[in-house]
């Protein structure tokens, strides 16, 4: 799975000059520092064509793995969530613009601790703590790991889990100037994590930003978002990026549009329409590599 979380790490350059990166479907060469770049014409094969990443639906669901967390209370983590979701899509964009998504908490727990969607059958967005990190080979320092599967002719997202390392690292929910105890901060995470949910890469020059590929140990700064990241989620999703009727079938939660309230098979609720051409992973998380700030 080392190969996975290499082929996880994709960023695309926007269409306009811009201090962000958007996922995409290929690579650029991977970096051993903090710095990340966006993916250019030239890093791809021949023939190939580069893909930007990004939800075209703006009714999602997502849930919470039975398993729950070592560290924290179901009710904690899910109440983490919520709010790294809302810090998001409550986004105030130019013009006093807002993004529709409408992104809903479904009780139904997930019953699979893999990242996964399923061709033809039901899907959900999971998270899940994992304590067999290394077993998966996964890279130690990694804090998560989101997974997201997208369409190979549009770049369509269709599906999106997040893995949390709890078998490195302690979770905890910090106070608001962080932790001192080398606990990790799971709003600060999340919220990161949520940024490459939605399509957004590492930003290669913004220190501060969210979207920063770097974590301290404890640190809280990434539960709010810089102009860097407002740029990326606006630009994105701009005022006509995002469908307002259903056309086809909902993948990876709900969708209110189509009013579905579908079962699953391993994950939870949502459905899935065979025209996923492949799925692939598109994001590794914040905290690849630890270090200090002054």
């Amino acid at each position: 799975m080392r190969g996975l979380l290499i082929a996880c790490v994709v960023f695309a350059a926007p269409a306009s000059a811009a201090a962000w990166c958007q996922s995409a479907n290929f690579q650029p060469p991977r970096s051993d520092t903090c710095l990340e770049r966006c993916v250019t014409e030239a890093d791809l094969p021949p023939n190939a064509r580069l893909l930007y990443l990004a939800w075209s639906r703006p009714c999602l669901s997502w849930v919470l793995n039975a398993r729950g967390s070592r560290d924290l209370a179901s009710d904690e983590v899910r109440a983490v969530f919520e709010r790294s979701f809302a810090t998001w899509t409550s986004t105030t964009c130019p013009g006093g613009r807002t993004v529709p998504f409408d992104v809903r908490f479904d009780p139904r727990a997930g019953r699979c601790r893999t990242e996964e969607h399923l061709v033809g059958e039901g899907n959900a967005n999971q998270m899940f703590f994992l304590d067999d990190w290394f077993e998966r080979d996964y890279d130690p320092r990694v804090l998560a790991l989101t997974t997201a599967w997208y369409g190979t002719r549009s770049g369509e997202i269709f599906d999106a889990d997040m893995a949390l390392n709890e078998q490195q690292w302690e979770w905890a929910t910090c106070p608001e100037d962080g932790c001192v105890d080398g606990r990790i901060d799971l709003e600060n995470t999340v919220t990161h994590e949520l940024g490459h949910f939605f399509g957004i890469a590492h930003t290669p020059t913004s220190e501060d930003a969210t979207m920063w590929a770097c974590a301290e140990d404890g640190e809280t700064h990434k539960r709010s978002l810089e102009a860097d990241d407002v740029d990326a989620f606006c630009s994105i999703y701009g005022p006509d990026a995002l469908r307002t009727e259903c056309d086809h079938e909902p993948r990876g939660g709900f969708d209110a549009r189509c009013e579905s309230a579908r079962g699953c098979g391993c994950a939870a609720p949502g459905a899935s329409s065979s025209d996923v051409a492949g799925g692939a992973c598109f994001a590794v998380l914040v905290g690849v590599w630890r270090r200090r700030r002054r």
